[in-house]
């Protein structure tokens, strides 16, 4: 183990939060981040962890510096998480790269340990030649869309600077991240509330990785305690479009009404553009011409063999997982 003091960092968010509770569970001193924390939209949720609740924003150096202080390991999980911004480099792409380097400085300078860096399959890419599951060794080097961008590109940096200053960085790759504790929508919990109220009529031609949040933290908390851990880690559970998604669905909510059909490529293409032009009039877009270059149409396959075999995670069933999500969004958010 690498120390008892920890700081998790986006600790409102969904997997932010979710490790907080785990790390508490498991007997951690806690300090836990977040932008601000007099706004009750973002804290509320926290009350109830026994936790040190510290305000900071890694936009703004001189509020990181303390809370790293007496520091035996960092959690960095905090970024944006979106897609769409009407300034994508200001929103998305400058929290993530710049703010997730302000953190490993702040870290490295409070003489912190081991770093846990949470990043995304968005930095590893959708799959390769026909089909073949990608592994840690894949990057996603050509994308434009900004979020994958971002992830990419903080990771990448996030290495660079690792290794020039001799830090142990161990990262977590996880795909779409669904599971209970979050309290307010991701973009990918939202479709299942879509779902629950019987909102879409037809599907996006869209292959997703699942991964339940507990098991996310479960491989961040694995990563932190095992000394050989090293380098990246796919984190996901099952690869399912939409058919194979709604079947489950049905499965367990027998009564919903779900989409049958699939829409075409050349639809979303027309849609998402249609949406752009919106947004020039101050519309937020349902979706954007990147997500649909980057997310749709492509086969997606992932290794998660590294995690399992390294780290010995062995995740949930993701049948039990999607009911968690469904029975989550009902209780919690209708």
């Amino acid at each position: 183990m690498s120390g008892n003091n920890v700081l998790v960092t986006g600790a409102n968010g969904h997997v932010g939060y979710t490790l907080t509770k785990m790390l508490v569970e498991k007997g951690y001193n806690v300090r836990a981040s977040v932008r601000d924390k007099n706004n009750p939209k973002l804290v509320s949720h926290l009350g109830s962890l026994n936790i040190e609740l510290v305000e900071m924003d890694l936009m703004k150096p001189e509020t990181i510096e303390s809370a790293m202080q007496n520091m035996d390991g960092l959690f960095q999980v905090a970024a944006v998480y979106q897609s769409w911004a009407k300034n994508p480099e200001k929103e998305i792409i400058n929290p993530s790269i710049i703010g997730g380097i302000n953190a490993l400085k702040a870290a490295n300078k409070a003489g912190i340990k081991k770093v846990i860096f949470t990043s995304s399959t968005a930095a590893i890419g959708r799959s390769g030649p026909n089909g073949k599951a990608l592994n840690e060794s894949d990057w996603n080097s050509e994308s434009k869309h900004p979020y994958s961008y971002a992830k990419t590109e903080a990771e990448r940096r996030a290495w660079e600077y690792a290794k020039e200053n001799d830090m142990i960085l161990v990262v977590m790759n996880p795909t779409a991240v669904i599971g209970p504790y979050f309290h307010r929508h991701t973009p990918s919990t939202i479709l299942f509330d879509k779902l629950l109220k019987e909102e879409l009529s037809v599907l996006p031609p869209q292959t997703f990785g699942y991964v339940d949040v507990r098991d996310v933290a479960l491989g961040h908390l694995k990563a932190y305690e095992n000394n050989n851990a090293e380098g990246r880690h796919i984190l996901c559970t099952k690869c399912l479009d939409g058919f194979e998604l709604m079947d489950i669905i049905q499965e367990l909510e027998p009564e919903l009404k779900l989409p049958k059909k699939i829409a075409p490529m050349w639809q979303m293409k027309i849609f998402a553009r249609w949406q752009a032009t919106k947004a020039l009039f101050g519309y937020t877009p349902l979706i954007s011409p990147e997500t649909v270059k980057e997310y749709m149409g492509k086969i997606t396959n992932y290794d998660s063999s590294k995690a399992k075999g390294v780290l010995g995670w062995n995740p949930m069933e993701f049948k039990d997982s999607l009911r968690d999500t469904l029975s989550w969004i009902k209780q919690k958010l209708h």
